[in-house]
């Protein structure tokens, strides 16, 4: 008899958990198994990539953006109209004070956890039992999961640095100490979720992100090439360096600081042109900072891309400047692509490069990521093959729905 899993994540939007998902979906072929997929706020370009032995619970998926302003609006106005509906408003308005006053003090303030917990109690009901229920995302997911769905065992993902990202422990204790398990992307997030979770030790592992490589590879061959090889947006002139970021337009993400290391590469005479491939709040902020920097003809948003692989391909160095990630998914496909890295230190980039044995790691700041993509110029850096690695992690998934 087959076993039944479940995963339920917050959106099918393009971002870096959703795309490791995505790929762990793929890899996932195997007849002792039906798998179902569910998403809290049915919305994302991405469910038009879910592998077809896959079935989506959402009725009516919405496979538009959730990244810019009008999305942004839609989901407020469902999340009141589900609210009015199920006569929960007030109940839930006052979690959402309540968990504001709490980021207020902590000097933590993000307006979408407030969202996460009031998404998941108006969420579409999921009726049936599985075996095994994932959460595979912080937030909305795991609240379904732990309060809306049925299950013999439930699991959940933790893709960020718990304690720098918005989230309240007080409130999410009673969620991860129902958990039978606990998956931390990288040991950097296990070790920061133990320290604010001690009770909860015993049932914290690692579990790396999974990245299907054979179909990365598959699809960095495919779109609108030119002759070179190169996507028709990305302009290559003779000893031009083409520098990529593949990230979301969001603080974390730093992209200021990317746009001022373009500024001193440019007063440096580095003939570099840095490309973007994203979607967010920061935008119209980031295109005024690339005219205040005058780097209009060396720093391009690309908006999001439906395959980003073609420009990972193309890219001589993938560069992920952060404040804080998980285990980032971009730099793992830029890894499998043979693209040289350079990385922000903070814990995860660090745990991450070392673990695949490449990359550069510099600090955060404008010269310092001028610098180390000077230096990624000049060095080699090793080819990993990442295969049998991701095998070995998703044989460890599947044995939880049968223990």
């Amino acid at each position: 008899m087959k076993k039944k899993v479940l995963f339920v994540i917050n959106t099918m939007g393009r971002a870096g958990a959703e795309r490791c998902l995505l790929h762990l979906l793929k890899a996932w072929q195997d007849d002792s198994y039906e798998l179902s997929l569910f998403s809290v706020l049915g919305r994302g370009e991405l469910f038009d990539e879910v592998p077809s032995h896959v079935r989506i619970l959402n009725q009516t998926p919405e496979k538009t953006t959730v990244f810019d302003k009008k999305a942004r609006k839609g989901i407020m106005k469902d999340l009141l109209k589900g609210m009015w509906k199920k006569k929960i408003l007030l109940r839930e308005i006052f979690s959402m004070l309540g968990l504001l006053f709490w980021q207020v003090k902590e000097k933590k303030v993000d307006v979408k956890k407030l969202c996460w917990k009031p998404a998941s109690d108006t969420a579409q009901g999921v009726e049936e039992a599985f075996d095994l229920a994932v959460g595979y995302l912080q937030g909305a997911a795991t609240y379904y999961v732990m309060d809306h769905v049925k299950a013999a065992k439930k699991v959940v993902f933790l893709h960020n640095d718990y304690g720098a990202s918005g989230y309240c422990p007080k409130r999410d204790w009673l969620y991860y100490e129902k958990a039978d398990k606990i998956f931390c992307v990288s040991n950097f997030i296990a070790e920061g979720l133990k320290e604010i979770f001690p009770d909860c030790r015993g049932k914290i592992e690692i579990f790396y992100n999974f990245a299907d490589a054979l179909w990365v590879k598959e699809r960095a061959k495919e779109g609108d090439l030119g002759t070179d090889g190169i996507p028709m947006d990305m302009k290559r002139e003779p000893g031009t360096i083409l520098l990529l970021t593949a990230a979301r337009l969001e603080p974390a993400k730093a992209f200021d600081v990317a746009i001022q290391a373009m500024a001193i590469l440019k007063q440096k005479n580095v003939n570099a042109c840095w490309y973007v491939l994203g979607d967010g709040s920061l935008r119209r902020e980031l295109e005024r900072e690339i005219r205040k920097q005058k780097v209009e003809d060396r720093f391009f948003l690309l908006g999001a891309k439906e395959n980003p692989y073609p420009y990972m391909a193309a890219c001589d160095i993938y560069v992920q400047e952060t404040y804080f990630e998980g285990f980032c998914t971009s730099i793992t496909e830029a890894v499998i692509l043979g693209r040289k890295v350079v990385a922000s230190c903070c814990g995860s980039n660090r745990e991450q490069l070392a673990f695949y044995g490449t990359g550069m790691i510099t600090e955060l700041n404008p010269g310092a990521i001028a610098e180390g993509i000077e230096r990624a110029l000049r060095e080699e850096q090793p080819k990993v093959d990442l295969m049998e690695r991701q095998k070995e992690e998703l044989e460890r998934l599947k044995r939880e729905a049968w223990t």
